[in-house]
């Protein structure tokens, strides 16, 4: 059975934000107000109100300042460290059935089952999961399923509105041909470090990237892998579970007391210095 994917070009990609701007759209994920910090790049995170965004990566070389577009969102892994190391389990791998019958593997958070511990974050290689205060939960990129089973025929929201090409919705198979291809079009052109990502990246990524350069001048890992750390602890403290509970409850304590603590800090911080 075919699996879906969505294909990124970087080298198509002229960081618009339509792609950025439909997700919100599409979910009713309203604006989220930020303060300008000398980068074109906005919001500059991930969180409860923006599930995917274009970060603006700058690399200098010989003098000269070059961008690097990146599409960054949840990736959908299948060796998912954010899967390996949840406590309460309530990060999961889930399939879904497209209209067409193929297959659709993301990554999903209950929000009855977070506890705020934000292990995901430190683990995930691309910085995507973040626990919101406010909002009390981790919000990721659903991969548009409601789009893909209940609408037939409808594209993902990010690529339905992207108009220079550089975002393509198909078979998984489909999608890393066309990125081949892609590749070899840029390397006969002379650039010799243009390469597919996401191919077999933790297994493979349900986002597929052409690249130009190195992952590393768009931010992205060169080689992400599930930390040893998250195996051992998964494996101490499965016997445990009376234990893990306990852990978990104190963690909780620690993370509100270290939380408050870190936004008293910042109040403090902003009355001092109200200029900055």
């Amino acid at each position: 059975m075919s699996e879906k994917a969505i294909l990124y070009d970087a080298t198509k990609c002229i960081a618009c934000k339509g792609c950025q701007v439909a997700c919100k759209q599409w979910n009713r994920n309203p604006g989220v107000k930020t303060e300008f910090d000398g980068s074109y790049e906005n919001p500059p995170t991930l969180g409860a109100f923006t599930w995917m965004r274009i970060m603006f990566n700058e690399k200098y070389e010989n003098g000269n300042m070059h961008w690097f577009f990146t599409k960054h969102q949840c990736m959908h892994c299948t060796d998912a460290a954010c899967v390996e190391v949840c406590p309460p389990q309530a990060t999961t791998h889930k399939e879904y059935t497209a209209s067409d019958g193929s297959v659709i593997k993301t990554v999903v958070t209950d929000p009855d089952k977070c506890i705020g511990c934000n292990y995901c974050r430190v683990a995930c290689p691309f910085d995507v999961p973040g626990y919101d205060q406010e909002e009390k939960g981790i919000f990721r990129c659903t991969f548009c399923v409601d789009r893909l089973t209940e609408d037939a025929g409808l594209k993902p929201a990010c690529v339905k509105a992207c108009a220079t090409g550089a975002l393509h919705f198909g078979d998984r198979r489909e999608m890393i041909d066309i990125a081949e291809k892609r590749v070899e079009e840029l390397k006969k052109d002379g650039n010799d470090k243009a390469r597919v990502y996401g191919k077999e990246e933790l297994g493979g990524l349900a986002y597929i990237y052409v690249l130009a350069d190195e992952p590393e001048a768009y931010g992205l890992p060169n080689d992400p892998s599930v930390p040893v750390a998250t195996t051992i602890w998964k494996t101490l403290t499965k016997p445990w579970g009376g234990l893990a509970a306990g852990g978990i409850a104190l963690a909780l304590v620690v993370n509100g007391v270290i939380n408050a603590r870190n936004r008293g800090f910042e109040r403090k911080f902003k009355e001092e210095h109200p200029d900055v």
